[in-house]
């Protein structure tokens, strides 16, 4: 009999306990994690083990529930817009603290959202803000003591899910202490729980914010009520699988958070443990460089594309925690179609024809990888043996992941496994990979065509984007900008003592609301 389990049997679960009256004692909770945090500033990294610490200290003006809806959060309502769309004007919630004592006032948002937007700040979400894609704020001012008006060169109505976006962090809004004397060694934010110790390469302690003021909605995806059920909470640094594995079933974490899926049947036989999994919307891809290299013809991408098998990663790499796709679209998605999977299905008739009208002739193909994170390393090494298999000269490279990284956002690669966060309005990850490279290096898919239509999507209202998606979805056949072999799954594992506790369609976990018993 399975133990894995989804959101609808966590969720009954929680309100069974919570209609029973169980108490449920504060506790300490022990997380396993693959990365470290890397930035004191939100999403100063992208990476998930670094997102994940922070957005349980960070806060930002708005917020996104499960359903992708944009919500409020540090401010009391969304905001008002001017009639021609280029004033946004927030109110804030009275009386919120940073956890260094510090109010939160308007001031300390727009130096906050100042010093994001520098370029000198070097974040890597100032892309969304900056005038590359549909949205640029040309001006944030304090237009009263709680009250911040931000100007836009034109109307955008991307610019609240932007805002909102998890993978940037929700562009928390940070301490005075952090932009302004240089206290860099801490996320400062407002949220439920604050940085008490951090042991590079070990451990992130964090503890609860005694001052913090919750929310009265109830907990939807990010929005809603935070309420902190533990004493502590720390993220214990654990790059390798097995050293994971081990630490989970010997009790010294109570959570394994994103696990390498080759464990999981090993965790279902085990007593009290449980395997967490549920679809989410995101895609399992290599990026092509395609403005330089062999990858520039896009013929050979096509080729590349047609010769994965991708059934075989899925079961091999994810264990079948995923959904074989070659579409850019997240099969998840409502504006997914079926055959928008089969776009690049593998075909060894078509990688032949392919690699004939693209002249190849034996070029070598660079593949990028590292081994901090398993099912990219893994993915890596299928890829390379499924294209020396249809007769490319393809290289592995392999490297640490904080050298993999600036690599992916200065351009500078052939091709590299890359897995991109979630994004709970999927029009976002178009528009997190599609733009002028010349404007932001790290941008694939750069072609006037798909610029056009990623504009134009993220300016129709979501209820009427069926049309603009498959044309979306019939350009991205026609230019192959990056090879996608999956529509991912996010998959943690647990003890049986750790209550509260739901994976999602965030994937990044959340620890509010969660309690251990003793």
């Amino acid at each position: 009999m399975t133990k894995r389990t989804n959101r609808c049997s966590l969720g009954l679960l929680g309100g069974l306990m919570a209609m029973a009256g169980a108490p449920l004692a504060a506790a300490e909770l022990t997380v396993g994690i693959a990365g470290d945090l890397r930035s004191a500033i939100p999403a100063g990294s992208t990476a998930d083990a670094s997102l994940t610490m922070q957005q349980h200290a960070y806060e930002g003006l708005l917020t996104w529930k499960e359903s992708g809806e944009v919500a409020p959060m540090l401010a009391t309502e969304l905001p008002k817009v001017s009639e021609d769309g280029t004033k946004y004007t927030f109110t804030l919630r009275e009386g919120i603290k940073f956890h260094d004592g510090g109010d939160l006032t308007a001031e300390a948002v727009v130096g906050s959202w100042n010093h994001l937007l520098t370029e000198e700040t070097g974040w890597p979400c100032r892309q969304y803000f900056n005038g590359a894609g549909s949205v640029e704020v040309t001006g944030i001012q304090a237009t009263g003591p709680l009250e911040v008006t931000f100007t836009l060169a034109n109307a955008a109505p991307a610019f609240m899910s932007q805002m909102a976006r998890a993978d940037c962090g929700e562009g928390g809004i940070m301490s005075p202490a952090v932009y302004e004397n240089g206290e860099t060694s801490k996320p400062i934010g407002t949220g439920p729980f604050m940085f008490d110790e951090i042991v590079p390469g070990q451990r992130n302690v964090l503890v609860p914010f005694p001052d913090y003021m919750a929310r009265d909605e109830p907990m939807d995806g990010y929005a809603g009520k935070k309420e902190v059920l533990i004493d502590k909470l720390t993220f214990m640094v654990i790059p390798d699988s097995g050293a994971q594995f081990a630490a989970l079933m010997s009790g010294e974490t109570d959570v394994w958070s994103a696990i390498n899926p080759s464990y999981s049947d090993q965790i279902d036989a085990a007593d009290g443990y449980t395997v967490h999994s549920v679809a989410i919307p995101s895609i399992s891809t290599m990026a092509f460089q395609t403005s330089k290299g062999p990858l520039a013809n896009a013929d050979l991408r096509k080729a590349v594309s047609y010769a994965i098998e991708r059934t075989g990663m899925v079961d091999a790499i994810l264990q079948g925690y995923g959904t074989v796709s070659s579409s850019i679209i997240p099969t998840s998605s409502e504006f997914a179609r079926p055959e928008f999977a089969d776009v690049f299905a593998y075909d060894p008739d078509k990688v032949a024809e392919m690699l004939k009208a693209a002249n190849y002739d034996g070029e070598e193909i660079v593949v990028t990888t590292n081994k901090n994170y398993s099912s990219m390393y893994e993915t890596g090494v299928m890829v390379q043996a499924f294209l020396a298999a249809a007769g490319m000269n393809a290289r592995i490279e392999v490297m640490d992941f904080a050298t993999q990284l600036p690599k992916y956002y200065s351009g500078d690669y052939q091709m590299m496994t890359w897995n991109y966060a979630p994004t709970l309005d999927p029009a976002l990850i178009l528009d997190r990979v599609t733009g002028n490279k010349d404007d932001t290096a790290s941008k694939i898919w750069d072609t006037p065509e798909a610029i056009e239509l990623i504009n134009e999507l993220l300016a129709t209202p979501v209820e009427d984007r069926q049309p603009v998606y498959d044309k979306v979805q019939a350009q991205f056949a026609k230019d192959a900008p990056m090879l996608i072999w999956a529509s991912s799954n996010a998959t943690d594992a647990a003890s049986d003592k750790v209550k509260g506790f739901t994976t999602w369609a965030g994937r990044k976990p959340r620890f509010w609301g969660v309690t251990v018993e003793e």
